[in-house]
């Protein structure tokens, strides 16, 4: 008996080492992966511009406001365009005559020399981007270029191109910057009408030529992100672009340039896209005529405000150049030459077309109808027109 519990005691011990208990398979618990977020797309940031013509103050402009104000006092002029102009993120105007006030005597054609109240007057209706070189730069001399800049100086928000008090004036870059978009601006004239400029004192005015163009563009790029020119040139009274004009356009166009707003010819002239070397579309407004004046043609109380949008992709960073309009404005006046204001032929009535100051004048007849006429006549098809 003792020897069977000796052999089954053997056996249990042989198949406890026999055979080793199998581990239990216990399954990685594995931390669960970190999402990769999603890169949000970034935004693209839009400019809003809205460009108008020449500012031409005629004596009767500020003689008529003397008489009726006891002084000089020129918001009026504006008021029926303020809100289209406060609604644009970025608002040009062509100052023509030299804002040089009282102290160096007020004068018109064909020297002009303006009240600075005016000035005051455009920046209470909100323009942002004063051009101030024009044929009449030197009307007042360089006392007129200094007083007209001293009192642009009151307000830093303005930017203004084309004049400059010294030579560090003339070579400093100026920029306008809304909704994350930089531009920069540049602004030029053909001549200043025989005045010659003080020996010495080129910058005082910026007079284009191919080769001053090409430094100036050159200067700004990789500094903004796009460029804007403004032109002061052409033919007086020509609806039609010069050679000039278009030979200009389209070396500024070469050179990347964004937008060129041309004025000086007092009467509008059609607006069209100018392709560029590389590529590039560039918008060119060869002349948007009279903003306001006291002139005598019925093609002279029509002018233009252009209106267009600037696109910054938000990825890319790519500028395009979208929504571009025409509407046409109307300088009114009653008679005689009294209670001046500007407004957009969309608002301009038939009731005030025959309240104007020119009906009669030389056997004209103004009517609403006659600038619509005329509109589609000098303006091509390649953008909307706003009447």
């Amino acid at each position: 008996m003792k020897k069977l519990i000796v052999i089954l005691s053997a056996f249990l011990m042989l198949s406890g080492c026999s055979k080793a208990e199998e581990p239990i398979d216990v399954p990685e618990i594995k931390e669960p992966e970190a999402e990769t977020p999603i890169a949000e797309p970034k935004p693209d940031r839009v400019v809003d511009f809205i460009a108008v013509g020449d500012n031409l103050i005629h004596g009767a402009i500020y003689y008529d406001s003397e008489v009726r104000h006891q002084g000089y006092e020129f918001d009026e002029l504006y008021e029926e365009i303020k809100p289209y102009v406060q609604a644009a993120d970025v608002a040009y105007i062509n100052q023509e005559t030299i804002l040089g006030g009282t102290e160096l005597g007020l004068s018109h054609y064909p020297m002009f020399n303006s009240p600075q109240e005016i000035g005051t007057a455009l920046v209470n209706t909100g323009f942002d981007w004063i051009a101030s070189s024009s044929n009449h730069s030197m009307d007042k001399f360089e006392e007129g270029i200094i007083s007209s800049e001293n009192f642009w100086e009151q307000y830093p928000e303005i930017v203004t191109t084309g004049l400059n008090r010294t030579e560090e004036e003339r070579y400093q870059d100026k920029f306008i910057e809304r909704n994350g978009v930089k531009f920069g601006v540049l602004g030029y004239t053909y001549g200043t009408n025989g005045i010659p400029l003080p020996e010495g004192k080129d910058y005082l005015v910026n007079i284009y030529s191919e080769e001053r163009l090409r430094e100036d563009v050159e200067a700004l790029q990789g500094k903004c992100d796009a460029i804007l020119v403004s032109m002061h040139w052409g033919i007086e009274y020509s609806t039609i672009p010069s050679e000039e004009q278009r030979y200009f356009a389209q070396l500024l166009a070469d050179l990347g340039v964004a937008v060129v707003i041309g004025e000086h010819p007092h009467v509008i002239q059609p607006m069209e896209w100018v392709e560029g070397k590389n590529g590039n579309q560039t918008l060119v407004i060869y002349s948007l005529g009279n903003f306001m004046s006291a002139q005598d043609g019925d093609l002279n109380m029509l002018g233009g405000m252009a209106s267009w949008s600037i696109r910054k992709n938000g990825e890319t960073g790519a500028i395009s150049i979208e929504n571009v309009k025409f509407y046409p404005t109307v300088t009114h006046f009653e008679p005689v030459f009294t209670k001046f204001k500007s407004y957009l032929l969309k608002d301009y009535t038939d009731e005030l077309a025959s309240q104007h100051g020119l009906n009669g004048y030389a056997g004209q007849t103004i009517t609403r109808q006659l600038f619509i006429d005329a509109v589609n006549e000098i303006m091509n098809d390649q953008f909307e027109i706003i009447y």
